[in-house]
């Protein structure tokens, strides 16, 4: 019997520059390495391009002169679907092989439909690989349902190979929730599951975070042996996601073999979660092991290149792009203008743009956000009004660069006309764009519009209501930034640092000492809160506007790390406080560090302390007495 116990392979998906790992790495499952290349081979879903000779059983016989007239006028090569249509209900019995071959090679849906309906009428009883066949291409035409029904009539007949590929249609189409629950009655089947099923089920684990299972998936690979490049590239990408990068690296380390795909899903995982400098130390090790990246490789690293403000590096990137020939690959220069506009080089980012010979959706994008993150709103929108007449479709992300671009000029007039355009597209909805039109209206000093805004969003996350509660505090309206934290937490939606900085400037502004002290109390039971320098200087500048300068002091000296910002709040709560000695001691301290007093800082202690002299060069032993 023909086998098909390899009838699954995970598709490859492209997605932004930023995630192309998720589609190539997917995990690991489509790379140009000849290894993944064998194993997907031997892991097709497709029977192979050339099917076995088909045959129909005639009832008359086989060799009878009604059998050669179906075989030669209903089954000719352009269409071998008519024919055989109109025999239903002539006693036409259907070869299994033919049928599932036939299948996967029908291009219209249409034709998938009636072999369908041919398989239900002419197939006496029904065949595992023919349905799995059915399955699988249904989800290639995007028809999940219809899959779905296909697999829950034939319960008593699945195999591993039925449920693994209905088990990839839910994450394809991104409902991880259904896919692990259906995973729940496939370990109840009894089952044995292969390593594409673990490959599966760890992917979906790792996009909800679901550790526990995860791990437990895990335990079953090392248990039944499953463990193969493939394999362990899912088990370590998925600890990856789910931010445990000890048991990532004990994975990549323990591994036999590895590939480029393999390091770049590390690489990948390291820029993704934050691990910049850990990124750039694998990259170097991966070619100190003569691995040559490949596209994926450099646009991962060009991401975190961008992050880390790493220029220099990027433009040798850049160079090796252009020696390897690739540069003219859209997600390459895609990359490659993204990282120039991330490190404030936005002339280097638009030379690579007009020298693009393609550019997508992704790549306008991209442009645009760059203009807008180095406050070039003008130029953003009129790359926009370009994109448009040239009729290139922009996503979410686009609009949130332009909302964005708006905020940062003031143009609230062409900001409305987006939010028109977002409600007749019914994307107000999306959780980003709703948080970005809650900035641009506060931004623009439309309180109310903001307001509305954030209560008619389906779904509100802290970003959402961080920006809300921000621009409160940024219009003088800190009774209602007040407001907005109690609704929030009533939501369930836990404080991040830059909101519970917001509140603190209202607690400043309000000079609400009592409040500030509240929240001073919660933020010590978690050192991420405690410990964080934005915090730490809103606290500051919290005790030193209501006057509790002893307070502020306190947690100055409890910081851990200190910025610009933590030394300007305690130096101007000095000096307004009237703590002028103190204010200049801290000045020159602030110096002896290596920082940079900036002229806000010199002109505040001057103004608040009268006559006193500062004097950059001189560091005397008096004031530098604690």
């Amino acid at each position: 019997m023909l086998s098909l116990s390899s009838t699954f392979i995970l598709p490859f998906h492209n997605s932004l520059p930023q995630n192309l790992l998720l589609s190539s790495i997917g995990l690991s499952l489509q790379s140009k390495s000849s290894k993944h290349a064998n194993f997907c081979k031997s892991q097709n879903l497709i029977l192979q391009r050339n099917p076995p000779n088909f045959r129909l059983n005639y009832k008359l016989s086989p060799y009878s002169d009604d059998l050669l007239e179906v075989s030669d006028a209903q089954i000719s090569q352009e269409n071998p679907i008519v024919g055989i249509s109109e025999s239903r209900g002539q006693g036409v019995s259907l070869d299994p092989f033919w049928v599932a071959s036939l299948l996967q090679s029908r291009s219209r849906l249409k034709d998938v439909k009636l072999i369908h309906a041919l398989i239900l009428k002419c197939l006496n009883d029904s065949v595992v690989f023919v349905n799995n066949n059915l399955i699988s291409v249904y989800l290639s035409f995007g028809k999940l349902e219809e899959a779905r029904k296909v697999f829950d009539e034939m319960p008593e007949r699945r195999n591993v190979i039925s449920w693994t590929t209905i088990l990839n249609g839910y994450l394809n189409f991104g409902l991880e929730d259904e896919g692990l629950s259906l995973f729940g009655e496939f370990v109840k089947s009894e089952i044995q599951a292969n390593g594409t099923t673990f490959v599966c089920v760890l992917i979906l684990c790792g996009k909800k975070l679901n550790f526990e299972l995860g791990k437990q998936v895990h335990a079953c690979i090392i248990k039944g042996k499953w463990s193969n490049l493939i394999v362990d590239s899912a088990v370590m990408y998925f600890y990856a996601q789910c931010g445990d990068f000890s048991s990532a690296f004990r994975v990549f380390d323990g591994m036999k073999e590895r590939d480029v795909v393999t390091w770049t899903t590390m690489i990948t995982s390291c820029s993704q979660q934050g691990y910049g400098e850990k990124a750039f130390s694998l990259f170097s090790e991966m070619l100190m092991h003569e691995y040559v990246p490949n596209e994926h490789t450099i646009c991962s690293v060009l991401k975190v290149c961008g992050e880390e403000k790493a220029l220099k590096f990027g433009r040798q990137l850049h160079g090796i792009a252009v020696k390897k020939l690739i540069n003219n690959d859209v997600y390459i220069g895609t990359s490659l203008l993204d990282m120039y506009a991330r490190c404030g080089e936005i002339e280097d980012s638009r030379k690579v743009f007009d020298g693009m010979k393609r550019r997508n959706m992704v790549t306008w994008t991209s442009i645009i956000a760059g203009y807008a993150r180095n406050g070039l709103g003008y130029e953003a929108l009129k790359l926009f009004r370009v994109m448009k007449r040239r009729k290139v479709a922009a996503n979410n992300l686009t609009f949130v660069s332009i909302l964005r671009a708006c905020g940062s000029i003031g143009a609230l007039v062409i900001g409305k006309e987006v939010h028109a355009q977002l409600l007749k597209n019914s994307s107000q909805n999306n959780i980003y764009i709703g948080s970005t039109l809650v900035w641009l209206y506060c931004k623009c000093g439309e309180y109310g519009l903001a307001s509305r805004v954030l209560q008619h969003m389906p779904l509100r996350d802290v970003v959402s209501w961080t920006a809300m509660i921000s621009g409160c505090t940024q219009l003088g309206y800190e009774f209602e930034a007040f407001e907005f934290l109690k609704e929030m937490l009533k939501e369930g939606v836990k404080p991040n640092p830059f909101t519970y900085s917001s509140v603190l400037k209202a607690c400043a502004s309000l000079e609400a000492v009592k409040h500030g002290k509240l929240i001073h109390s919660s933020l010590n039971k978690s050192p991420t809160f405690s410990d964080n320098i934005f915090v730490g200087s809103s606290l500051i500048n919290m005790y030193a506007k209501c006057g509790f300068i002893s307070d502020a002091l306190q947690v100055f000296n409890s910081m851990k790390e200190k910025n610009l910002v933590s030394w300007r709040s305690m130096i101007v709560g000095y000096a307004m406080n009237g703590y002028c000695r103190e204010a200049l001691q801290l000045m020159y301290q602030m110096q002896e560090e290596g920082l940079q007093v900036d002229d806000y800082t010199v002109t505040t202690v001057l103004s608040a302390c009268g006559d006193v002299e500062w004097n950059t060069e001189s560091l005397t032993d008096e004031l530098l007495l604690s």
